[in-house]
């Protein structure tokens, strides 16, 4: 349970004792736990140093778990960020001064990728860019990682290619991503996979030339390479269509058909912007068509839109989307 927090087993096992309110030497604490004297008196040192263990006249007592905690966890995390700043420091010295190959790796395969992915994601603490395109695996995915990182502050800007939204039942699974706070828009023809962390490290994934041939990605890190993939999502970006969607378990129910916009309008006018026809956005909201081409008759009505072209315009100015 406290490996985590670097403690070995036997740290573990006298901290927990004590914990439960019951202090003692070291020759007791080793009859209670059956485990030898010198190496209790070992993991009293360790826990003492750690201020989770306090030794007055030969008797260890344990620190108050809520502060000692804490400050353990604190401790744990400056190890670890010195230990990343000299790994990282240790490889750009190995790589040497070579422009071209500094910060370029790459990697092949679905499992090396997507653990790759997973990692560097887990590595962003503010923002996370992506573009997300064909091909798809089988079946749709969710990406628990990112709700985690989404859940944890950390904001994700997502440029969806359209035909991404031509699969079964992905309005509602890239809804549930919205729902939880990512920024998604919708582009045609995105270029590649994309993903790029905290602007310092970015994964760029690109399909085999053959059906026979394993996916592949380039993984590139330093502001040299990084701020090119970082141009080329500006652009697509900015270019792109913004959605709005509901989360997969979300009910599209039409109760006031009187307010306009209307969360339902509002999804409608998001996926009919990326070009979808309404059969498609009908499926993808769980809707007849007759209720997407009526409410978008009352919107133009409302509006006062001979056409959808100037229904859209409408919804652009007054920032509905």
């Amino acid at each position: 349970m406290l490996g985590a927090f670097g403690l070995t087993g036997p740290e573990e096992k006298v901290y927990l004792e004590l914990v439960g309110g019951r202090p003692g030497t070291a020759t007791e604490l080793a009859e209670r736990l059956a485990i030898g004297v010198d190496e209790i008196e070992e993991a009293l040192a360790r826990l003492g140093r750690s201020g989770l263990v306090r030794v007055i006249a030969g008797r260890a007592g344990a620190a108050p778990p809520d502060l000692a905690i804490d400050s353990l966890l604190a401790q744990r995390v400056r190890e670890l960020e010195e230990a990343r700043t000299g790994l990282w420091e240790w490889l750009r010295q190995q790589r040497g001064a070579d422009p071209i190959d500094q910060g370029v790796q790459m990697v092949v395969g679905v499992a090396p990728l997507m653990q790759t992915f997973d990692q560097l994601l887990r590595g962003a603490q503010e923002e996370v860019l992506g573009f997300e395109c064909p091909p798809y695996a089988p079946q749709l995915n969710d990406n628990p990682t990112e709700l985690e990182l989404l859940g944890r502050g950390v904001a994700f800007r997502v440029v969806y290619d359209r035909r991404a939204l031509e699969r079964p039942g992905a309005a509602g699974h890239i809804g549930r991503f919205v729902a939880a706070g990512e920024q998604a828009r919708v582009a045609v023809n995105v270029p590649g996979k994309l993903a790029v962390a905290d602007r310092r490290m970015a994964m760029l994934s690109l399909p085999g030339g053959t059906e026979s041939t394993e996916p592949w990605a380039v993984m590139v890190r330093g502001a040299t390479w990084v701020e090119v993939l970082v141009a080329l999502f500006t652009e697509v970006w900015d270019r792109s269509t913004p959605l709005r969607l509901a989360p997969a378990t979300a009910v599209l129910d039409d109760v006031d058909r009187r307010a306009v916009p209307t969360p339902v309008d509002l999804r409608i006018l998001s996926l009919l912007m990326t070009g979808l026809p309404d059969k498609a956005v009908a499926s993808q909201l769980g809707v007849s068509m007759r209720t997407v081409q009526r409410r978008l008759r009352q919107l133009m009505d409302v509006t006062g839109s001979a056409t959808r072209m100037q229904l859209g315009w409408f919804a652009a100015r007054n920032n509905w989307l």
